[in-house]
């Protein structure tokens, strides 16, 4: 690997079962397919799916858990996904594992001169995940479907790290239909926009066939609707200007 200067970009989630990881695999894989070196640290400690996701189940010999105790080197717990070249994670612990938010600091700075694009998958709710986004990320994803429940947590979220003066948040509104797309949703997309208090940077399409690859270990098609969107995600993040795609 060769020396960058990664930046780090936070999911994050009012609630659980958002489709957080889901989509975490899927800008990660669109931006390892767009020539960058990108790691995608999984944080969710007792419930990690990013090593089945990313066919790496078998490989593992040390998780995030044995990294942060000292029982391996970064090396060691990083894994390369078999069908994405450029696209690595380090899983998180099977059992759940305290994490001190100094450990966390020093684990990014770590690993930022090895990568141009690092990815935190961060737990669902406050707490850690706020005070990690604001101490480790330069941006932090903002991750919602269109129910009431989903936008009011959002919005939950997005108050904790303005009480913790972090305002670099963007939003995903994810798994949203064609049917709903196709009735006109803009009004309501704008909703839950309002209703998170974000800024929106990606509207991420319901997509079966990506959540069955994701289940079993396997690509996601690269033009697939889905990969189509996450593509657009990560060249705004970097800042180029591209039209919001509603699909």
């Amino acid at each position: 690997m060769t020396a960058q200067n990664a930046r780090v970009v936070a999911l994050a989630s009012g609630k659980g079962g958002v489709g957080k990881s889901t989509l975490s695999v899927g800008l990660g894989t669109a931006a390892a397919k767009a020539g960058k070196q990108v790691l995608l640290v999984e944080f969710d400690a007792g419930l990690r799916g990013i090593d089945i996701m990313l066919g790496l189940t078998d490989q593992i010999v040390y998780d995030l858990g044995d990294l942060m105790e000292g029982r391996c080197n970064i090396s060691s717990a990083i894994l390369e996904c078999p069908f994405c070249p450029g696209f690595f994670a380090i899983v998180a612990p099977a059992q759940m594992t305290p994490m001190a938010l100094q450990d966390v600091e020093l684990l990014v700075s770590g690993l930022r001169p090895h990568f141009d694009l690092i990815l935190l998958d961060m737990p669902a709710g406050l707490g850690f995940s706020v005070q990690a986004s604001q101490a480790v990320a330069d941006n932090l994803l903002v991750v919602v479907t269109p129910d009431p429940v989903c936008i009011r947590d959002g919005n939950t979220l997005v108050q904790g790290l303005t009480r913790a003066g972090f305002d670099r948040h963007r939003l995903i509104i994810n798994r949203v239909s064609r049917k709903l797309l196709r009735k006109q949703i803009v009004q309501d997309l704008d909703e839950v926009i309002d209703g998170v208090g974000s800024q929106l940077i990606g509207v991420v399409p319901e997509d079966p066939e990506a959540q069955l690859a994701a289940a079993a270990g396997a690509p996601m098609n690269d033009k697939s609707e889905i990969m189509r969107v996450c593509a657009a995600i990560i060249r705004r993040i970097s800042g180029d200007y591209v039209p919001l795609i509603l699909c």
